[in-house]
């Protein structure tokens, strides 16, 4: 009978499928990089097949990679839920609080809070989904143990995951409207809005609400379809949509800076803080977190 694949094994080279990436899974598996790497060979001779292809820029899957990639997602998956359920009588549960921006929310942070959950026994995270300064108010009121959202300016609360410029969004394909700036944009309050306004005040332009959503979607449905402009992260800026600047008539914007605060006191905001941290290094290629 054949031995058992390692559940430890598994468990790396699931991580360095997520982020495609040797150091990015000791990250988030707290090895290093050579004990990644060794770890791989040793599920390759496990197996009997060569799992990724590895080259200095990037890592990527083999044909039998992907196939192990299914069942080793399945069979982690079952063994936290057997831990979990043996352990069920003995068991604290632990509820973390978390809220995150809409751009959070419908990107990478379920995965991750998945990931994070799932061999955590006891833990349950629950979401909530708000604007950037509303999460940070509401954070120092006491309402969350742990919240991810973005501001235009800088101030010594919470701790930076990355920063990026703000710019003008429109439609690819689509003319400039003539006349006055016709904004898509949050209800107040939205560090977005509040940058965006400021800069056309100093610049003397004139502006309407164009288009207000209190989500994404229906911020970018009315961008795309060339009824306004929108103030976003650059990064949001996809195949549909131009940057627009000051060769087309409009002001500079400020840097976005997203930001994470989390209660120091508790464990598990904590741990989860970090994996955050580690998530955001390795997909904004910021290098190694740094405790705040």
């Amino acid at each position: 009978m054949e031995n058992p694949l390692d559940t430890a094994l598994l468990q790396t080279f699931v991580a360095v499928a997520d982020v495609r990436s040797f150091t990015g899974a000791g990250r988030r598996l707290n090895l290093s990089q050579s004990a990644v790497s060794a770890q791989i060979v040793r599920l390759e001779e496990q197996v009997g097949q060569a799992l990724l292809v590895r080259n200095t820029r990037s890592v990527t899957l083999t044909a039998h990679g992907q196939t192990l990639l299914g069942y080793a997602r399945a069979m982690l998956n079952l063994s936290g839920e057997a831990r979990a359920r043996l352990g069920a009588g003995d068991a604290a549960d632990t509820r973390l609080r978390i809220g995150a921006s809409e751009d959070f929310a419908e990107g990478w942070l379920p995965d991750v809070m998945r990931r994070h959950s799932a061999t955590r026994r006891g833990l349950r995270l629950d979401l909530t989904v708000d604007i950037g300064d509303s999460l940070f108010r509401r954070h120092a009121s006491g309402e969350f143990d742990l919240v991810i959202g973005s501001r235009c300016a800088h101030t010594d609360q919470g701790a930076t995951l990355w920063q990026e410029p703000l710019v003008w969004a429109f439609a690819r394909h689509e003319r400039l409207p003539e006349g006055e700036v016709p904004l898509a944009c949050f209800p107040d309050p939205c560090p977005y809005r509040g940058a965006a306004l400021k800069a056309l005040a100093l610049a003397d332009l004139r502006y309407r609400i164009a288009c207000e959503s209190p989500s994404v979607t229906g911020i970018r449905t009315c961008v795309r379809a060339g009824i306004a402009i929108a103030p976003v992260p650059r990064s949001a800026i996809d195949g549909t949509l131009r940057e627009l600047g000051v060769a087309d008539g409009l002001p500079e914007l400020p840097e976005v800076e997203f930001v994470l605060m989390h209660d120091a006191r508790m464990p598990a905001a904590v741990e989860f803080a970090a994996t955050i941290f580690d998530e955001a290094a390795v997909r904004t290629g910021a290098g190694k977190r740094t405790t705040p």
